[in-house]
């Protein structure tokens, strides 16, 4: 995420987020008033992680330079748009008919799920970890029938109900108003219904902008009030105030770590900021199933992300420890490998 400020700047030059204009603007000006921090303090005020905890941890303290009080939690949820903005009208879906299509290589990561619990030999049970907002993975799932089952509510109908644990939040997860339930709007509810049902005109992509239609959506179909944001979790720090809303799915991830035989860990760079991660894998990973790869696919070749997990592992996952320098959909061919096809 180290580019998203600069294309979320990019989107409200170019006039494409008019209807969120004042809530980028106030993220800009909250990040413009932090460059004071400059003369006493080290802060990277170009990467949207580094943001979010700083106004996070200044919510708790009550104090950022150059806001008031008031003024901090209302640039906290200006930013969780910016966000669930930026991601809606980046992320393109390609379309096939009127029906919504999985983007690259999405459809690869659907599809190699199916081969592990349907044509490998012998047929092998999954669980995904994402620490990704937006909905790619989910449609790659739902598409191959594959749930997705976030665990904190499962989806109906006949598919699989693999896991796919969101730890921090989802554009498709909203906040009931008076009880605080995260309810998640399912894709095969959300597609099926105004104000998203099919496509309405032939067109070769199309934007599944689902995190603003939440309101909409639980009013007219599930006659629930719900909050205007969408579950965003800070990536980094403390994340203790969403502890009661998320712990079951933080607690089926350490499961699934403490049971698993291959981990494999795509993307992801062990931030020396995100302690939550390495407190989740140390205590989420010890189980009583052998431990027989743990692999990291990464393109980074410098060295850099390869230590810092090397750094994170004990002597037993040591031995049993990968590091590859390929892209997600490098990845996926890789994994796939490693599971021969029933013959």
């Amino acid at each position: 995420m180290s580019d998203f400020l600069d294309v979320a700047s990019d989107l409200l030059r170019s006039n494409a987020v008019q209807e969120k204009r004042t809530e980028f603007e106030r993220v800009f000006a909250a990040i413009g008033a932090l460059q004071s921090v400059h003369s006493k303090a080290q802060l990277d005020l170009n990467n949207i992680e580094s943001i979010f905890t700083v106004l996070e941890l200044g919510r708790i303290i009550q104090r950022v330079p150059g806001l008031s009080s008031e003024e901090i939690p209302e640039a906290i949820a200006a930013l969780k748009e910016l966000i669930v903005k930026t991601l809606e009208v980046t992320m393109t879906f390609p379309t096939e008919g009127r029906n919504i299509g999985v983007p690259p290589p999405y459809e690869d990561f659907g599809n190699l799920l199916t081969h592990l619990y349907k044509e490998a030999f012998p047929n092998q049970a999954a669980a995904v970890i994402s620490f990704n907002y937006d909905i790619a993975a989910d449609i790659a799932m739902y598409r191959a029938g594959l749930g997705p089952d976030y665990i904190i509510e499962r989806p109906g109908g006949h598919h699989i109900p693999v896991p796919l644990l969101k730890l921090h939040g989802s554009l498709n997860w909203a906040t009931e108003t008076v009880s605080r339930k995260i309810r998640p709007l399912h894709l095969a509810s959300y597609l099926q219904h105004p104000p998203f049902r099919g496509i309405g005109e032939k067109r070769s992509t199309t934007r599944v902008p689902i995190g603003s239609h939440l309101v909409r959506y639980f009013q007219d179909h599930a006659s629930t009030v719900v909050d205007a944001e969408p579950v965003i979790v800070p990536p980094s720090w403390n994340k203790a105030d969403y502890h009661t809303a998320l712990s079951d799915v933080w607690a089926a991830a350490a499961k699934h770590l403490s049971e698993a035989e291959h981990i494999f860990i795509i993307g992801y760079s062990l931030p020396e900021t995100d302690s939550f991660f390495r407190h989740l894998y140390a205590l989420g990973s010890v189980g009583t199933a052998p431990l027989r790869r743990i692999a990291i696919f990464n393109p980074d070749d410098s060295g850099a992300i390869d230590s810092r997990f090397r750094a994170l592992l004990g002597p037993g996952a040591s031995a049993r420890y990968e590091y590859h320098a390929k892209t997600f959909g490098e990845a996926i061919g890789h994994i796939k490998a490693l599971f021969p096809k029933r013959t």
